[in-house]
């Protein structure tokens, strides 16, 4: 247990740098940045209005609002970075589900039983069960 805990966080010590830049572009030291991101760096670390901007607090919205073309690896490692652990996430929750749903009594369904419920459970789709309960009734009534 205590290998698999090291072997998965191995993983962040690799990744540190880039999780440290992405955090907080502006107390980074530029010589520890890699070589391909360093001027960005310098750039963005000279702009005040960025900074100001950092300082609002938003993170995700600091990097929607930075120029595409001028801080393009800080860009694209802010996507990296903050896909790294929604993904995950999501990974776990839909494991999380189909466990939830494979039990000893239901272990009968069907690959495609369990796609359906997968699809279903992660969906953000909200049904308007008034409608269809009233279009069931309809259907009976006829």
């Amino acid at each position: 247990m205590i290998q698999s805990f090291q072997d998965r966080f191995s993983e962040f010590k690799k990744v540190k740098p880039l999780l440290d830049i992405f955090s907080n572009p502006f107390t980074i030291s530029v010589e520890n940045a890699p070589e391909s991101m360093q001027l960005e760096i310098i750039d963005i670390q000279n702009d005040q209005d960025l900074r100001n901007k950092f300082n609002e607090g938003d993170l995700l919205n600091f990097y929607r609002c930075i120029d595409k073309n001028t801080y393009k690896k800080l860009r694209i490692n802010a996507l990296k970075c903050a896909s790294l652990f929604g993904s995950t996430y999501i990974c776990e929750q839909t494991f999380s589900i189909l466990n939830n749903n494979k039990t000893k009594n239901r272990n009968r369904l069907a690959n495609e039983s369990l796609e359906a419920v997968l699809r279903v459970a992660t969906s953000k789709f909200e049904p308007n069960i008034k409608k269809i309960v009233s279009t069931m009734q309809c259907h009976a009534s006829n």
